[in-house]
């Protein structure tokens, strides 16, 4: 990824105090001229610097350290800055250096305002790095003759942008990478950018280039003045159906949650396979006809590609952008943004609402990194909807002390009331292959292949998938051996999109899976059985409800069965059924089941 931003600036600078007869200033900089002729204009004639070159990392600490125990009125107190300075650079283990330094920079001209223009333009609710704003200016046909860096602090200056390490400090000198948020995996390295031979990088956020000690972010908070849609504007969804009871009551609250503005976050909690996505267009059509900034995130790229085909049939006149790996147009502008939750790392303080899908799915349920990026591409004061059929404790939590407003979605389009599971109990239960065939899993079997259906048969680990598949060809091989009834597949599989689509034609009735196919998938005719379903530690309350969620999505077949199948009775087991039951319940009361 690196390869495209050639070469890479390296922020070497100073930190520096100007001042007048009444008051002074603190300052960083990379080119000290710069800010030399930026105060002269503001009446601050005095002008020294108080460090050596310095990473921006380390410039950046004692910076913010000065702000905090320094206030300058006329011309600084030396001997209290030479205090306050030499605390901070102990905390760094940095080595002593001369107060002030005996360097004045020359002062140079200001930029011109029409450049700097198309720099904050390109720029607008984003945080990038300094190749990736030069991108962004090409990919908009936006040239300057300005050294972009010089720009961007010009900007910085005058406060319309922050400047910020991709690796800093925090208040107490500990490091942290700025571009993700995490304290973790943070690495010195031999750099050759700047020399360093301690220089910080972030191992959490490599995948969307090197956030080093040296290299500057740069971030500007979305404005108002900015091209978007116009408050009153229409911009009804053309949904491809009507909506059911159930999704029509959830959309009017999804709407009422945006115009309202009472709240800044909610959570619709939705039943496996309701038709969340469709009442999320309620709170996309509201802040759309207010004029708000719209921001569609979710964890994994295939729902985003899905999801842009869908909204572009819903709002066709609109302008849809969608940002995963590998996709064109990272910088372009759009009335609605989709996003894999990686890409949100772009965004700062863009969007009026954010709308978070699967919030309890993979990375996103173990990655702070992730929350992180999303929380800070909203607005100050901006909305975010939780989408998801499996909330995570945290969340649950915060509804049940009313701090997240909730809307329930229990009932799927077809009317029916979801599977509940059975829960099957084998005390001997064995591993694959070490003993004869479960008596109650045979008779799964059979049901399912009786009535002509289908089953996915979950396993908590990659090694059982080829065991249990081994193990159930070996007690029943079938009618042709050459066409085996049963196929196993797990994340790494190299067959294993191959393999999902021929489970998806009905070339074979029964497919053995990880976790991998406990999300997107709806295929009519579908059983699910959850094989040791008491391995809680893959097995969550949260994985069994997504799991038993494949089975009675289709209106051909909205009655199937789910069983889970352990040698005892885990408390997870337990509650994935109670939930389920408990939105039976709900979806009745509220009159949204059909049968």
């Amino acid at each position: 990824m690196e390869a495209s931003y050639n070469p890479i600036f390296c922020w070497r600078g100073y930190v520096y105090a100007t001042w007048n007869a009444r008051s002074g200033r603190l300052g960083l900089s990379h080119n000290p001229g710069l800010d030399r002729t930026f105060w002269q204009q503001h009446g601050y004639h005095h002008f020294t610097l108080l460090t050596p070159p310095l990473p921006l990392g380390t410039a950046a600490f004692l910076w913010e350290w000065l702000q905090r125990y320094l206030h300058i009125e006329g011309e600084p107190r030396w001997r209290e800055v030479t205090a306050r300075i030499n605390r901070a650079r102990l905390k760094l283990g940095l080595p002593p250096w001369s107060i002030p330094v005996n360097y004045l920079p020359a002062p140079l001209p200001a930029p011109a305002q029409a450049e700097l223009a198309l720099v904050q333009k390109s720029l607008a609710g984003r945080i990038l790095w300094r190749e990736e704003i030069e991108l962004a200016m090409a990919g908009n046909k936006r040239g300057v003759t300005a050294p972009l860096e010089n720009l961007l602090h010009w900007l910085f200056l005058e406060g319309e942008v922050s400047i910020m390490p991709g690796v800093g400090y925090d208040p107490n000198g500990e490091p942290r990478c700025r571009r993700c948020g995490q304290s973790s995996r943070l690495l010195k390295v031999a750099c050759n950018t700047c020399g360093s031979g301690d220089c910080l990088i972030c191992e959490n956020c490599l995948a969307m280039g090197q956030a080093r000690r040296c290299r500057p972010l740069y971030a500007s908070s979305w404005s108002s003045q900015w091209p978007g849609i116009k408050p009153g504007r229409e911009v009804r969804p053309r949904l491809q159906f009507t909506l059911t009871r159930a999704q029509a009551d959830a959309y009017r609250e999804a709407e009422e949650f945006v115009f309202q503005g009472a709240g800044k976050e909610c959570l619709l909690w939705a039943a496996c396979g309701a038709g969340k996505t469709e009442v999320a267009c309620g709170t996309i059509t509201a802040a759309l006809s207010l004029g708000k900034t719209v921001l569609y995130a979710c964890p994994r790229r295939e729902i985003i590609r899905e999801l842009e085909k869908r909204l572009a049939a819903i709002w066709p006149e609109l302008r849809i952008l969608a940002l995963y790996g590998g996709s064109p147009g990272k910088f372009g502008e759009a009335d609605i943004i989709l996003a894999t939750t990686h890409q949100a790392l772009r965004f700062y303080r863009r969007f009026d609402l954010v709308i978070l899908d699967e919030v309890d799915a993979y990375p996103l349920s173990e990655d702070p990194m992730l929350y992180y990026a999303v929380t800070r591409a909203r607005r100050e004061g901006g909305q975010v909807l939780f989408l998801t059929a499996t909330p995570p404790p945290g969340l649950v939590t915060r509804v049940k002390r009313r701090q997240v407003k909730v809307i329930y979605l229990p009932a799927r389009p077809h009317g029916h009331p979801l599977p509940v599971p059975e829960i099957i109990r084998e005390p001997v239960l064995s591993r694959p292959g070490t003993g004869p065939l479960p008596r109650r899993l045979a008779g799964c079997l059979d049901l399912t292949l009786a009535g002509n259906s289908r089953m996915i048969i979950f396993v908590p680990a990659v090694k059982l998938v080829e065991e249990v598949v081994a193990w159930l060809l070996k007690e029943r091989p079938g009618p042709a051996p050459e066409r085996p009834w049963i196929q196993g597949c797990y994340a790494a599989h190299p067959r294993r999109d191959e393999i999902i689509a021929a489970f998806r034609r009905g070339e074979f009735p029964v497919l053995v899976a990880t976790t991998v196919m406990e999300r997107g998938i709806t295929i009519p005719r579908l059983n699910v059985l959850v094989l040791y379903a008491d391995e809680e530690m893959v097995f969550t309350t949260n994985t069994l409800v997504q799991m038993a969620g494949r089975a009675g999505r289709s209106p051909d077949h909205p009655a199937g069965q789910v069983w889970f199948l352990a040698r005892r009775v885990s408390p997870a087991m337990v509650a994935a059924c109670h939930q389920i039951q408990e939105f039976n319940n709900l979806a009745r009361r509220r009159g949204y089941l059909s049968v």
